[in-house]
């Protein structure tokens, strides 16, 4: 109520330069439930759009998690050998353990050589691992006649192979829902934080409507201009979330907790918000401009106070960050800090040039009115 009071005050304020008259606190209200019916009515529409593309937006929430996992796998895998061959190698090392000898070998005909190969290589590996450290070498060495799956398993063990079934995507067990209504429930959660992206433009439009009452037709250009740009900004938050701060914070994650033995089986309905929060919070911190140029047009900000408070500024934007950053990690947080606060240097230097420019506007009507009143052109000349 407090917030609503400050807004309908400054509602007032435009209204009266307008038309000179005062609205009373119950057209305000009916005012902000349009508002709000309007905002509802989009996101409700945005999310049935984005509910027929529920798949789709999985897999590409799904993708900073398949990164993950093929720079971890990649990464201890020896020159030459690919991670999908890897992958179906350790699938078939799996399907030849219950095999006899007669059988082992004529599905190691149906395969390639290469795959052969390596998928001995992986049995080597897996056995390997029953025994103490100082005796898994010299087993790898003598397991197999074969030089050619004696040096495979030597290079692989030697890069530390994970030898999880598959690509190791599987171990994630990204798609495991614990209660029958979940997966829809999710679908839901994952349309409505879709429908607020696509849907930002509007909404934002809708609230400065209700803020600012009654533009002119030059404020309403610049209306669409501030919301362009708004919008923008919203998309480069996400877009830089999604390809660069995602990626290293659950690798991050992934990492740590393999390094105190913590097998990684992430839900699918904890990874979901947490990572559409995440990308939601950076949309929104980009959006420091949009929230600042305004306060600077109307002369509440000016670019001395701005560049004297700059210190402040720079504890308010860590704080903030440290509050809206759904990990408590320091690079996630700096991650965020840093591109809001060159965001906010952006912010000084267009306050100096807005301030530049109406300078200039003010010393061209001076002298406009100086011309004017050496020629007798001016009102103030009778």
């Amino acid at each position: 109520m407090f917030f609503l009071k400050h807004i309908f005050r400054l509602r007032e304020k435009w209204q009266i330069q307008r038309d000179d008259e005062e609205k009373p606190f119950l057209e305000h209200l009916d005012d902000l439930r349009t508002m709000l019916l309007r905002m509802v009515f989009c996101l409700v529409v945005s999310m049935l759009l984005c509910a027929g593309f529920a798949s789709n937006l999985m897999d590409i929430l799904r993708r900073p998690v398949n990164q993950v996992w093929d720079m971890f796998e990649e990464s201890h895998l020896p020159a030459g050998i690919d991670l999908d061959s890897w992958g179906k190698a350790k699938e078939t090392a799996t399907a030849a353990v219950g095999l006899d000898a007669d059988q082992r070998r004529i599905l190691f005909r149906e395969v390639s050589p290469r795959l052969a190969e390596l998928t001995e290589a992986a049995l080597v590996l897996r056995g390997a691992q029953a025994l103490p450290d100082d005796r898994k070498e010299i087993f790898i060495r003598e397991a197999s006649p074969a030089p050619a799956v004696r040096e495979l398993a030597e290079a692989l063990h030697a890069k530390d192979a994970v030898l999880t079934d598959g690509t190791g995507r599987g171990a994630l067990k990204m798609m495991s829902a614990f209660q029958p209504g979940e997966a829809f429930m999710l679908t839901i959660k994952l349309s409505l934080y879709a429908g607020v992206v696509i849907s930002f433009p509007l909404l934002l439009y809708f609230l400065l409507q209700f803020i600012i009452p009654g533009l002119l037709e030059h404020e309403r250009k610049l209306l669409y201009k501030c919301m362009a740009i708004g919008f923008g900004l919203f998309l480069a938050g996400t877009l830089f979330c999604y390809f660069v701060v995602l990626p290293r914070v659950l690798t991050f994650f992934y990492t740590y907790s393999l390094e105190f033995g913590i097998s990684n089986e992430w839900r699918i309905g904890y990874y979901l918000s947490f990572a559409t929060q995440m990308i939601l919070m950076f949309g929104l911190a980009f959006e420091l401009p949009v929230v600042v140029m305004p306060f600077v047009k109307l002369g509440v900000l000016t670019y001395d106070m701005m560049k004297a408070t700059r210190r402040y500024a720079i504890v308010a934007i860590a704080i903030l960050a440290a509050i809206i950053t759904p990990t408590p990690d320091i690079a996630t947080m700096m991650l965020m800090a840093v591109p809001m606060y060159a965001l906010y240097e952006i912010c000084i230097i267009l306050a100096w040039l807005h301030e530049r420019k109406e300078a200039a506007r003010a010393r061209e009507e001076v002298e406009r009115f100086e011309e004017d009143f050496n020629n007798d052109n001016s009102p103030y000349n009778s």
